[in-house]
């Protein structure tokens, strides 16, 4: 057992499954509240400075806001395991394709599996099926499988995950800026995603998401971890639906120019209309982003396994070497 399996169990997990179990069943946004509330902690310590309120009981309370604002702000942000040196300790923890990674795959055999999971998305996706998903249910049965496959692959589980919130106003704008519209936040276990009004996304984005976030509370901070950990998850939730979700993972993640269904490709055209004209409306939000671009301060497609088609085919791609050997390990353990 490593040493992080051993925290996970001894204390990451019993307080994982307090925090979440708390921060579920408020119905707004902790993360949301508990930013703002350092914000304007900050700004009274600053307010405070100026000579005109030394005299005051704010300039008495000064040292007690100093406390409470820009320390709290920094370990809020300490422990988003965003980062190499993060204090949030799922970021420590050995990533998955370096532990289940497979042999390497060929070129020829990745685009069997592509041509495999288009053509059963053309066959069988249809309406009824594709919009009958919702994010809850998808966040419970993925809550569920993530479970079942931790148990799998011989890792510990996670805790219960019951609630995706809505985001705030400012996490919102953070996450229009960045490129973050969903987030699991490990410093309090709280899982949000942007309001479809603040950002058109396609349907499908908003159920991946749902179970992507579920498998960060479980205990995994690292993007590419969850995006695993979503794809297998999916497809093992017996509902044949859930499985087409995964296919549209995978496809969306291959870089190859993919036959999509008529269904996802008017989905597309629609979202692209509705966002642009949302986007009009987001001046602030634009103007942002587009520095963030400039500075490459945006977020980074790669780091959630995301192949461009101009890339050189890597035979031990982190994402798709690792679904693949895992698919494949639990087919041969099945016969």
């Amino acid at each position: 057992m490593s040493p992080f399996e051993i925290y996970w169990r001894t204390l990451g997990l019993p307080l994982s499954r307090a925090k979440g179990f708390l921060v579920d069943a408020v119905p707004f946004s902790v993360v949301e509240f508990a930013v703002w509330t350092g914000i304007t902690a900050t700004l009274l310590f600053i307010l405070g400075s100026f000579p005109a309120m030394r005299r005051t009981r704010l300039w008495e309370a000064r040292r007690l806001w100093f406390f409470f604002g820009p320390i709290f702000l920094l370990l809020l942000g300490a422990g988003q395991g965003a980062f190499p040196f993060s204090l949030a300790p799922t970021a420590w923890r050995q990533p998955l394709h370096d532990k289940f990674l497979g042999d390497s795959l060929s070129y020829s055999d990745f685009q069997a599996q592509v041509d495999l999971r288009a053509q059963r998305l053309n066959q069988e996706l249809s309406p009824s099926d594709y919009y009958s998903l919702s994010e809850l249910e998808v966040l419970t049965a993925c809550d569920t499988a993530l479970d079942s496959v931790l148990d799998g692959l011989g890792l510990p589980g996670g805790r219960r995950v019951t609630a995706l919130k809505t985001m705030g106003p400012l996490s919102t704008l953070m996450g229009l800026v960045y490129g973050g519209p969903a987030f699991h936040d490990p410093f309090f276990g709280e899982l949000a995603v942007v309001d479809s009004s603040d950002l058109p996304t396609s349907h499908f984005w908003r159920l991946l998401a749902a179970c992507h976030e579920t498998a960060h509370a479980k205990g995994f901070t690292r993007e590419m971890d969850a995006e695993i950990l979503t794809y297998l998850a999916l497809r093992h939730v017996p509902d044949p639906r859930y499985a087409l979700i995964a296919d549209i993972q995978f496809l969306r993640k291959s870089g190859e120019e993919i036959q999509w269904p008529a269904l996802l490709k008017e989905e597309a055209d629609r979202v692209r209309e509705t966002r642009r004209k949302v986007e009009m409306t987001q001046p602030v939000a634009q103007f942002m982003q587009r520095w963030a671009t400039r500075l490459k301060l945006r977020n980074d497609e790669a780091k959630y396994g995301q192949r461009d088609r101009a890339d050189e085919w890597n035979p031990i791609h982190p994402f798709f070497s690792t679904v693949l050997a895992v698919e494949n390990e639990q087919a041969d353990n099945l016969e």
